[in-house]
């Protein structure tokens, strides 16, 4: 009886851990050498601030620091984190949710570019302004 009881005690605990959703953390990073970056959102998508950048092109690439992907309680794309910092000197920090995608254009041998921080976190890690 004290066997069964053990069994189902460890079952059930494996399972509450199966189902756990995931913890705060930074699932991985690297650092690549871009051209560019583009974030595709939806045309009716309007931002309401003039001043954030979803386009960093050839000539404000090196403005963008990091990307960070972020992934919901489930594991699901919430969002991209874009950090940079505009010639008037102030660091942002842009959270843009319900996008389409994103392109990253590594840079070609010769050419110049900015090496910049692309992590995967969770959602829980974007209070943390770092």
């Amino acid at each position: 009886m004290l066997q069964k009881k053990l069994v189902l005690f460890c079952l059930f605990g494996l399972l509450f851990l199966w189902t756990n959703p995931l913890p705060a953390e930074v699932i991985s990073i690297e650092q690549k050498d871009l051209y560019a970056v583009q974030v595709l959102l939806p045309k009716e998508q309007k931002l309401s601030l003039p001043y954030i950048l979803t386009d960093f092109g050839p000539g404000n690439i090196h403005f963008l620091k990091r990307v960070d992907i972020v992934l919901d309680q489930e594991g699901r794309i919430a969002g991209l984190n874009l950090v940079y910092t505009t010639a008037d000197g102030f660091r942002r920090h842009v959270f843009l949710r319900d996008i389409l995608g994103w392109s990253f254009c590594e840079i070609r041998p010769g050419s110049k570019g900015k090496r910049v921080t692309i992590r995967v976190i969770t959602s829980q890690d974007l209070d943390e302004l770092k």
